[in-house]
């Protein structure tokens, strides 16, 4: 319960949920586990007495780990840590850590600091004190912020983006029932019809080209489910909610035919764990089945990703007085994945492969921000509003339509 969620949790609509009571009964099982039982003798050598370590400068560690990461990544140019900083980060923190616990948590434990009730009160008012003094000084400092600031607050205000609306979660999105309403997929009559399917990664060009299409001639449906592959195999799928996905979508088809749909995901991470080929073998198994029912597909390609939250990078780059640099804040290995996509999956009569990266990345130089200084996603790689806009027009040629 404590494993899993390690490795397979991501952040993003959907988490935290539910999905996050199992690393928590895991962690109170794993607590609960050792209550009344006998601390075994171990050998010096034993790996348990690192356990053993680790979980004595636990405390510390939770305290001190935090400041020395924010702090380092807020001093870097590039703004985000590389994997040489967070490993002599770790063994920073746990040396500070050990000291924390050797020298200030043991002596209050043995009540060496302070040996009494009432001087162990008097210390802590003593440092509460000076930490509201030095509270008060700091809003008397800030207390008329700059332009500087009032940028910095405006991109961190992203963190707490709605982009419930724009994915119109709860119906096309996501959906409660996990049965998409008439909304979502039934075609208007006279209109040329685009499906749009996939996970949060297609849901968030919806906005975009629902404003950006001529409405007049053509009508964008929606069938959207997070962590959710575009698949017409439901057996590949290890959740249930996107097998239930599979089955519905794959019943869809059976009955209507739209005039192109979109298919779009964040195949970088269905592709992990060496599962590229397998994840090909049944994108073209997809393709090729709804090419034979006479559908056209056009398969949008990996989205442009960031090292971590791109508003949060943007803020810390204006208080810093830097400017952030897409070379720094990018996930590099998407261009080279990209290429493979589209190698994997050539264009054929009822097929096109459209690379995001080559539209809205000309020389590997994506924009970080879009209209009136807006961030081109909210996280690490879900585009706001006027990014959606903004990437939805750069896209339109590539599938085929116009404005």
């Amino acid at each position: 319960m404590l494993a899993i969620p390690i490795f397979s949790l991501r952040q993003g609509p959907g988490f935290p949920g539910i999905n996050a009571l199992s690393p928590c009964i895991g962690a109170a099982l794993f607590i609960w586990s050792g209550i009344g039982v006998p601390t075994l003798v171990r050998r010096s050598y034993s790996p348990l007495n690192a356990a053993k370590f680790f979980g004595q400068i636990s405390y510390s560690l939770y305290l001190w780990h935090w400041p020395l990461f924010a702090f380092v990544r807020f001093s870097k140019d590039s703004l985000v840590l590389g994997a040489g900083d967070k490993i002599a980060l770790f063994a920073l923190t746990v040396a500070i850590s050990w000291l924390s616990w050797r020298f200030v948590e043991q002596p209050f434990r043995n009540r060496t600091l302070a040996p009494t009730r009432g001087s162990a009160f008097r210390l802590a008012f003593a440092s509460s004190f000076v930490l509201l003094i030095a509270s008060v000084g700091g809003l008397a400092i800030s207390r008329n912020p700059s332009a500087v600031d009032e940028a910095a607050v405006r991109f961190d205000s992203y963190n707490s983006y709605e982009f419930a609306p724009l994915y119109r979660n709860g119906s096309c999105f996501n959906p409660p029932s996990g049965i998409f309403g008439d909304d979502c997929l039934v075609p208007a009559a006279g209109k040329a019809n685009l499906l749009l399917w996939g996970d949060s990664l297609a849901a968030h060009y919806f906005y975009g080209l629902s404003r950006t299409v001529d409405a007049q001639r053509l009508n964008v449906l929606q069938a959207t489910q997070a962590a959710c592959m575009p698949t017409l195999n439901a057996a590949t799928q290890s959740i249930a909610t996107c097998r239930d996905f599979d089955v519905q979508m794959t019943a869809y088809f059976k009955e209507h035919k739209p005039d192109l749909v979109i298919m779009s995901a964040d195949w970088l991470e269905y592709s992990r764990s060496g599962q590229f080929d397998s994840m090909i073998s049944d994108i073209r198994t997809t393709i090729s089945r709804l090419n034979a029912a006479g559908i056209r597909i056009a398969l949008i390609g990996p989205n442009v990703q960031f090292r971590s939250r791109l508003p949060s990078m943007l803020a810390r780059a204006r208080l810093r007085g830097v400017e952030a640099r897409s070379d720094d804040v990018l996930v590099p290995e998407v261009f080279a994945f990209d290429r493979s996509m589209q190698a994997a999956l050539p264009d054929t009569e009822g097929f096109r492969y459209v690379s995001v990266a080559n539209a809205v990345c000309p020389a590997r130089q994506c924009p970080l921000l879009v209209g009136d200084n807006v961030p081109l996603a909210w996280d690490h790689a879900h585009l706001t509003a006027e990014g959606s806009i903004y990437v939805a027009e750069k896209l339109l040629p590539l599938l085929g339509l116009d404005r």
